[in-house]
């Protein structure tokens, strides 16, 4: 090992070596690579466009006829639907004159059993469910969620106030799931689209 003279150690402790030390090069690296991964995250987010578009739905040319199609059948089996409910009670009533005569008490509990069924029947049969799946950001589970609470129809969502709102946020625990997707927006457009 060579003993450094006086001058070359003094010339040598006044180096910029503070500056010059490679820790400053592998501290900008890391910096640069944080930066770009924050950056690549902000750029690459997935996006609802029709959501921030607020554009009208354009449905291709080709899918219209089979949603048409597909309306009228809907329309179709619902009044058949309720012309058979409708007509039910003359029968239920017949039947129910013919059990007065033969047993007194067995009237009541058909009676019952009569109001207690007949009316979700009814119920169910007017209001055919939409399906909410088409919304963006809601899947099978959620539309599953919704008819639970009573959301069946798109005309349910658009109509959906501040409160409403906050209440299914609250609820289902959406974390403004539907602000943020414009669920709202989109019911609109697509009840618009049905009627």
């Amino acid at each position: 090992m060579t003993k450094l003279t006086p001058a070359e150690t003094e010339k040598a402790l006044s180096l910029p070596l503070g500056a010059m030390s490679p820790l400053w090069f592998l501290f900008a690296g890391a910096a640069t690579a944080g930066a770009a991964y924050f950056w690549a995250r902000t750029f690459f987010k997935p996006t609802n466009l029709e959501a921030l578009t607020g554009l009208p739905l354009i449905a291709d040319e080709t899918v219209r006829p089979v949603i048409e199609a597909t309306e009228t059948v809907v329309e179709t089996a619902a009044e058949a639907v309720k012309e058979t409910v409708e007509s039910a009670p003359d029968a239920l009533e017949d039947a129910v004159e013919t059990v007065v005569e033969a047993a007194p008490e067995v009237v009541e509990t058909v009676q019952e059993t009569v109001e207690t069924v007949a009316e979700p029947v009814v119920e169910a049969a007017v209001a055919v469910a939409d399906d909410l799946t088409r919304l963006s950001g809601i899947g099978p589970k959620l539309a599953q969620s919704l008819a639970e609470r009573g959301v069946t129809r798109f005309a349910d969502i658009a109509a959906w106030t501040e409160e409403d709102v906050s209440r299914f946020d609250k609820d289902m625990k959406l974390m403004g799931r539907v602000a943020r997707e414009a669920w709202i927006d989109q019911a609109k457009r697509f009840a618009e689209a049905l009627h």
